[in-house]
Order: structure tokens, then sequence, then C-alpha cells
């Protein structure tokens, strides 16, 4: 293995280390009792949180709303914009938290569908 190649063991230290962030986030959510979010720990030890499509009773407004509160709880990134291949726009943040062995990166993501052709955001649930 030459100088500078990443192990199984370095994969698996980073995957840990977000592991633990992932843990204090979540404890302070419960303990703030914001809205959870959907988590996925990438094996680079990058952490990725998802606003969940919260049912029929839920509007676009109220998700986003969950999206800006973590956006702003994980002092992340502007959101950036860009177009979804079905249809709708994905809004994304970066933020980096900072442990003892240095930055854990991530990104927050909230997928907006557009409304159907003809169809009334209020009908749809949406805003």
């Amino acid at each position: 293995m030459a100088f500078g190649d990443i192990t199984t063991t370095d994969l698996n230290g980073w995957q840990y280390r977000a592991i633990g962030v992932l843990d204090g986030l979540v404890k302070a959510g419960l303990k703030a009792e914001r809205y959870p979010l959907n988590w996925t720990v990438m094996n680079n030890g990058a952490l990725r949180g998802e606003v969940d499509r919260l049912g029929a009773r839920q509007t676009d407004n109220d998700r986003r709303a969950i999206f800006d509160e973590w956006c702003r709880v994980l002092d992340a990134s502007a959101p950036r914009e860009s177009k979804r291949f079905e249809g709708g726009v994905r809004l994304t943040a970066v933020f980096k938290h900072p442990t003892n062995r240095g930055d854990v990166q991530g990104s927050l993501v909230l997928d907006i569908d557009l409304p159907l052709d003809g169809e009334d955001q209020e009908e749809s649930g949406r805003d």
C-alpha cells in the first residue's frame, strides 16, 4: 500500500466519527422537539439529512420550514436549488460539524414536487 492510500480502517473511523456527530444531532433535535430528518451516514464519513414527505396534511411550506430550521441549527450554507429530472426542485445546503478529529461534513436535502398540470395547489395540500 502506498503512502496516502485510504484504508478500510480510515473509512470505518470516518463513519464512526459521523455516527457520533449524528447521535448528538438527534439528541439535540429530540430535546428541542425538532422534526427529525431521514439521515444517511456515508462510508466517507459524511452525513446526509433529508426532509421526509410527511403526508397529505403537510404542505411544501411545512417541509421548507423544517429544512430552514435544520439549516439554521447546523449553520449550513445558503441552499442551492437544482431542477430534478422527474420534475420539481431540490434544495441542497452543506454544513460542517467540528470534532476533535476534524470536521464531519454533511448536506441537507429537500425535494419539492411541482403541482400536476391543472392541479390546484390548495387541493393537493401543497403550497
